[in-house]
């Protein structure tokens, strides 16, 4: 039923809400972004809505602020590919500081405790002395791929990413991706792409002389994939030897804390956008305390 949703079947929602809620609404994309902010906001003061997709939290806030005049709604959204095309969102909307969500975990201390978790120590330094350190090792195998998606979109090359096997294009030693490779399997992932390899392989080498930050490129999807691949076959303890992306990306919702949202770009603009406007979302009291940075298989940022 979530698929046939619209916005004003959120904002709607919304509105029937505000009739015993004076407080602020925050409008996210899916069930795991409401329950990862979940943690982070003032529960008497605030209420998450699931919109079940991007265009949703985007029209539906449009919705409540513009038609309904409701100045206590905002929404949080991926960036996706929006950075890449020099797209950019205003208050009440604001973006996560990466290309997602997932990509806003890999990159903030979670994975170290993840990985303090999964990984086994030894293993971990012989893969970061031959391959670099992890976050630059799952940056370098995502990023041809995430930009992939932007030269489809540009293009209308009509390519699917949707249940790629990351298996069958990254290496199980170095956790490298092999280009040639991964165009072969999204092509044949997708119907009836509007361009031969070589072309998409031509347009894809060309955009990647222009270095974009890799951490706008790269999908947290794939991150994680990759990450998976690397815990299971690579550098892994023996508790995860059978470890899914999905079971990832759930542990490094539950290591992402309160610190490491504090430290986002996206926490200090809602933060300031409250102040302005009279409105709270995220707690508070914890504001004042010091985190102890620990150092250990990582530290990795």
């Amino acid at each position: 039923m979530r698929e046939y949703l619209g916005p004003s079947d959120i904002a709607n929602e919304i509105s029937m809400k505000r009739s015993l809620f004076s407080g602020s609404f925050l409008v996210v994309e899916g069930t795991t972004d409401a329950r990862l902010y979940g943690k982070f906001i003032d529960r008497c003061e605030c209420e998450i809505i699931p919109a079940h997709s991007k265009d949703n939290v985007i029209s539906s806030v449009k919705e409540m602020t513009e038609r309904r005049n409701d100045g206590k709604v905002i929404g949080i959204i991926d960036p996706d590919t929006d950075t890449l095309r020099g797209i950019g969102r205003k208050p009440p909307l604001f973006v996560t500081d990466n290309r997602d969500l997932d990509t806003m975990l890999v990159r903030s201390g979670a994975l170290d405790c993840v990985l303090t978790e999964y990984a086994d120590n030894g293993k971990i330094e012989r893969f970061v002395s031959r391959y670099g350190e992890i976050r630059d090792s799952l940056t370098a195998a995502c990023y041809h791929l995430g930009l992939l998606m932007y030269v489809s979109e540009r293009n209308e090359y009509g390519l699917s990413f949707k249940d790629l096997d990351h298996q069958t294009f990254t290496d199980r030693r170095s956790m490298r991706t092999d280009i040639d490779l991964m165009l072969r399997a999204v092509i044949e992932n997708s119907q009836r792409p509007r361009a031969d390899m070589q072309t998409i392989k031509t347009k894809l080498i060309k955009e990647t002389d222009d270095e974009h930050d890799p951490w706008d490129v790269c999908r947290g999807h794939d991150l994680i994939s990759v990450l998976a691949i690397g815990l299971r076959d690579i550098f892994g303890s023996y508790n995860c030897k059978h470890i899914t992306s999905g079971a990832l990306a759930g542990a490094l919702r539950l290591a992402y804390d309160i610190f490491d949202m504090m430290s986002t770009r996206l926490f200090e603009d809602i933060e300031k956008w409250c102040r302005s406007n009279g409105m709270t979302v995220w707690v508070s009291h914890k504001r004042s305390v010091n985190r102890e940075v620990i150092s250990g298989p990582g530290a990795l940022r």
